[in-house]
């Protein structure tokens, strides 16, 4: 049998590349693992019989128990697969600079030009999609270098991962460690909201808060991000029946967070959405109904809403 080979990468891979490809990877695990616990809770809820809409098995005691005992073991996998994704990102964030050995010293070039002048007015900022550019206005003794610097992507649907690698917003989580204990979970178990045009916050029972501050006071609409860092938020909110011209997303100080926003074409009694953000201190986070102004929506018994923030990367 013969031995295997290696693909043919052009251009080749630099170790920096090689490390946030690593990092990026992590990032996708740890998105689908959120999924993987959501489908646990649903396979439960089914079991259950909580499901508007299903009709359930008719389980026993001793099926409620396998169900139970199946669902033990993927959330212990699913922890043994945090140890492992924690442990494969500090070795790649710690990893050292290799430096090979210094080369041989390079023949004399020419002469340089007699004077090099750059002003700051002769620096632009490009858009992203621009191709950058340095061009010499001046003559070939006397340079004056004229630049054009695209600048990077901004929004919170996966732009930074895309972008980390030049950029400053890249550069933040690289630098980061997973932190999956500073997280946040809630949900409402049901009730009946007035629809509005600007948003209308969901009332949520703080069912797991570590490092997020509680800044409401009675319904619970409001969680406020201690730290800054890179965050994944999850958030479910199922209706008694579907309902027109209604979508949902998690604010913050009045407006959607771009990303977060789940807007059906038609008819929806589902309303979801999962998202990685980079988010900065002292964030106010809010669960919204988005729909017409006074009709009512009803939310599901027993989990009608639920939340989860868990922040996987801290700002450097």
């Amino acid at each position: 049998m013969s031995l295997p080979e290696y693909p043919t990468i052009s251009p080749p891979l630099t170790r920096e590349d090689a490390i946030n490809q690593i990092i990026s990877s992590i990032a996708m695990e740890e998105l689908g693992l959120s999924h993987i616990i959501n489908a646990e809770g649903e396979k439960l809820q089914y079991v259950l019989g909580t499901i508007p809409g299903v009709s359930g098995p008719g389980a026993t005691i001793e099926d409620v128990l396998k169900v139970n005992e199946s669902v033990r073991s993927v959330l212990q996998g699913a922890t043994e697969s945090q140890t492992l994704l924690r442990s494969k990102l500090q070795q790649a964030l710690t990893s050292g600079v290799l430096t090979g050995p210094t080369g041989p010293t390079g023949p004399r070039g020419p002469d340089g030009a007699a004077t090099i002048e750059i002003e700051e007015e002769d620096v632009a900022t490009l858009d992203p999609d621009a191709s950058a550019y340095v061009r010499n206005t001046g003559t070939a003794q006397d340079v004056k270098l004229v630049f054009g610097i695209p600048r990077g992507y901004t929004g919170a649907t996966g732009a930074t991962g895309a972008t980390g690698a030049t950029g400053a917003t890249g550069a933040t989580g690289a630098t980061g460690a997973v932190v999956t204990a500073i997280s946040l979970s809630a949900q409402n178990s049901g009730g009946t909201l007035t629809g509005s045009t600007t948003g209308t916050a969901v009332p949520l029972t703080v069912m797991h808060n570590n490092g997020f501050n509680d800044n409401s006071t009675g319904s619970n609409t409001g969680f406020t991000v201690n730290n800054p860092g890179t965050y994944l938020t999850s958030y479910t909110i199922r209706t008694t029946a579907p309902v027109t011209g209604t979508s949902s997303a998690i604010y913050n100080g009045g407006r959607p967070i771009n990303g977060t926003q789940f807007e059906p074409t038609g008819t929806s009694d589902n309303f979801s959405a999962t998202t990685i953000l980079d988010l900065a201190a002292d964030v106010s986070l809010q669960l919204t109904l988005i729909g017409p102004a006074g009709e009512s929506v009803t939310l599901q018994n027993g989990a009608g809403a639920s939340l989860l923030v868990v922040r996987i990367a801290q700002e450097a």
